[in-house]
Parts: C-alpha cells; sequence; structure tokens
C-alpha cells in the first residue's frame, strides 16, 4: 500500500512539470563552453500545487558556480544531474548574508563537485558515479537551507522579496 501512495506521488509530481527546450550553443568567443539558453515557455494547463516551494541555501565556501550534488545519510549518491539538465537558469542567484537562491534542485546534503556549470553542461555524457564522488570537493557543502514561501518559478520573478524574507529570518 505504501508503495501506491508513493507511485501516485510521484505521479502527480511528474504531472506538474513542465517542458522547456534548449539551444545549444558551442562556445563563447574565448572558446569556453556555454550553458544552454532557455527558449520561451510551452504553453498549456498547469497543476500549480504541486509545484514545489524555492528554497535558497548557504554554503561553506564560494561554490557558486559549480554543479552540486546530494548525498544520502550514507554518504552515497542520491540526486546528480544529467548534463542535459544544466542550463543557464541552473545557476543560484545570490540574495543576501551568504544566501543563495536555489534553481538547481539542491537539498541540505548536497555538495559541490569541481565541475562549473559551463564545463557539466558540455560533457558528452554523466560522469560514472565514482567519477561524480572523485570530482566532489572537501568540505565543499551546504551550511544552511531555507523553505521560502514563494513556489520556484516565483522566486526568481520576486528578487526583492525573498532578499526581504530571508533577512527577516
Amino acid at each position: 500500500m505504501k508503495k501506491i501512495f508513493s507511485l501516485l506521488a510521484l505521479t502527480f509530481t511528474l504531472m506538474a512539470c513542465t517542458h522547456h527546450t534548449y539551444t545549444v550553443s558551442e562556445t563563447t568567443n574565448n572558446s569556453t563552453p556555454r550553458i544552454r539558453e532557455k527558449m520561451p515557455e510551452m504553453v498549456g494547463p498547469q497543476i500549480s500545487s504541486a509545484v514545489p516551494d524555492a528554497t535558497a541555501f548557504r554554503m561553506s565556501g564560494d561554490y557558486a558556480h559549480n554543479v552540486a550534488v546530494t548525498l544520502n545519510s550514507n554518504g552515497e549518491l542520491l540526486y546528480f544531474p544529467a548534463p542535459s539538465d544544466i542550463t543557464a537558469d541552473s545557476e543560484p542567484v545570490e540574495l543576501v548574508d551568504g544566501w543563495w537562491l536555489n534553481n538547481q534542485g539542491l537539498g541540505p546534503n548536497s555538495v559541490f563537485t569541481k565541475y562549473t556549470f559551463a564545463e557539466y553542461a558540455s560533457l558528452p555524457a554523466t560522469p560514472s558515479i565514482e567519477q561524480l564522488k572523485l570530482s566532489i570537493i572537501p568540505g565543499a557543502k551546504v551550511t544552511g537551507f531555507m523553505e521560502l514561501p514563494y513556489k520556484i518559478g516565483e522566486a526568481n520573478d520576486n528578487l526583492e522579496a525573498v532578499k526581504d524574507f530571508v533577512k527577516s529570518h
């Protein structure tokens, strides 16, 4: 019975996801790989109540340009993105007092890898679990995590209000 409820929750969550199309830019003028640029949203009905709340996080150092992965309580990889998941919209946005708006799906157990967003997005395939584990920067982790009173898409559109909320908490 528990499996059925988990499957239903996952189904409803996936139904709420929107589809995005991205263009691929091979390099910038200085031969640095570019992150894919987001195309306009597709139009259609959305289930707004299933969209998760936005979150903010603090980190143990300057890792805002590094791709994060999430570990479980045993230190095993729980979540890691595919290179195609990394877009120009994935990088966190600086808020206030060391807090950053989470645009990558980090959690309290997230750690940062040596891969920058541009490097990771240009990879031809997802690194192996072993490669990802070896890429984790020692001590580079999420040190604070906060749920925000905005849905994920709303937070980026209301940065001043998000900053005010973070300052007051």
